[in-house]
C-alpha cells in the first residue's frame, strides 16, 4: 500500500515537471523564432474585426493581442501599444485574425447628419407631404397651423347601359380635417419641347384674369396627359399631420389620383357625402 502511494506521488511530480517544461517551451517559442534577431512587440487582431468597428469597442472588448516579431519585419505605422486617440476612430477595412494593427487602417467616423430645423409634428401624428399646384391649395393662402379638408379625385371604370366599359372621374372627401404643419414653394414645372406641328397639341397659357384657376387646370392637364407644361407655374409642398390610417390613404391618393384642399373656416365642417361624378354635378 505504501509503495503504491509513493508511485502515485512520483507520477504527479513528473506530470508537474512536464507541464512546466511545456509552458516554458511555449513562452520561449517567439524568442526562438527571432533566431538571434532583435524583436519588437506588435498588436494583432485576435479574431476577424469588421469594418467600421470603433477603436473604443476594439479596446474595451479586448480584440487585440501582443505578438513578438523580428523588428526588421515590422512596417512603419504598426502599433506596439494601444493609442487612446484611436478610440474616436473607426476601421476603414476588415481586420483578419493575426493581422497587424496599423494607424492607417483607422479613419474618423463620418459626421452624423445635422438637422438645422425640425418640423413640429404633433404628438401621435405622422407628417405626410403632398405636392400641389396653386388652386388646389386655396390659391396659396394656406399657412402652417391651418385646418384643411382634403378631397380626392380618381378614375373609376363603369359599365354603360349599352354594356360598354367607360372610365369616369369621381370625387369624394378623403380627410375631413387635417392640420397643416409646413408649406413650402416647390420648383416650377419644367417646360417641355413642343411636338411637331399638326399633332393638335396647344401650349397652355395662364389667363391673367384668373391665374390660379388657369394654372391649376394647366398643371392638372399636363400631369394627366404628359402634354407640354407651362414654365413658372407655382407648386407647393404641403405637409399635413395625420394619424397612421389616414397616412396610408393619403399616400395612396397622391399616387393614384389628384388632391384638392379646402381651407376650413371657424366652426366649419366637411361632411363625407357619397362620391360624385359629372352627372351629379350638373343636376
Amino acid at each position: 500500500m505504501r509503495r503504491r502511494v509513493l508511485i502515485l506521488v512520483a507520477a504527479l511530480l513528473l506530470a508537474g515537471i512536464s507541464g512546466l517544461a511545456v509552458l516554458s517551451y511555449a513562452r520561449s517559442a517567439d524568442r526562438r523564432a527571432l533566431s538571434g534577431k532583435e524583436g519588437t512587440w506588435v498588436l494583432v487582431a485576435k479574431q476577424r474585426i469588421p469594418v467600421n468597428t470603433s477603436g473604443a469597442e476594439i479596446r474595451s472588448r479586448g480584440l487585440t493581442e501582443r505578438l513578438l516579431v523580428p523588428s526588421v519585419t515590422v512596417p512603419t505605422g504598426a502599433l506596439s501599444t494601444w493609442d487612446g486617440a484611436l478610440d474616436r476612430l473607426r476601421l476603414a477595412a476588415d481586420l483578419q485574425p493575426k493581422q497587424l494593427l496599423m494607424k492607417t487602417l483607422f479613419q474618423p467616423a463620418p459626421p452624423a447628419p445635422s438637422h438645422t430645423e425640425r418640423i413640429p409634428v404633433p404628438r401621435k401624428s405622422l407628417a405626410v407631404s403632398v405636392l400641389l399646384n396653386v388652386a388646389p391649395q386655396v390659391a396659396g393662402n394656406i399657412t402652417p397651423g391651418d385646418l384643411v379638408a382634403v378631397y380626392y379625385t380618381y378614375d373609376v371604370k363603369v359599365t354603360t347601359t349599352a354594356g360598354q366599359s367607360e372610365t369616369i372621374p369621381m370625387t369624394q372627401l378623403l380627410l375631413a380635417k387635417a392640420r397643416v404643419i409646413t408649406i413650402g414653394e416647390s420648383l416650377p414645372l419644367p417646360p417641355t419641347t413642343p411636338p411637331p406641328s399638326g399633332t393638335g397639341w396647344v401650349t397652355p397659357t395662364p389667363d391673367p384674369s384668373n391665374s390660379s384657376g388657369a394654372a391649376a387646370g394647366n398643371v392638372n392637364q399636363a400631369m394627366a396627359s404628359n402634354a407640354p407644361t407651362v414654365a413658372g407655374i407655382l407648386r407647393y409642398v404641403v405637409t399635413l399631420a395625420v394619424n397612421d390610417k389616414d397616412s396610408l390613404r393619403l399616400v395612396h391618393a397622391v399616387q393614384s389620383g389628384k388632391l384638392y384642399l379646402a381651407l376650413l373656416g371657424p366652426n366649419a365642417t366637411s361632411s363625407a357625402y357619397p362620391a360624385v361624378d359629372t352627372s351629379w354635378v350638373v343636376k
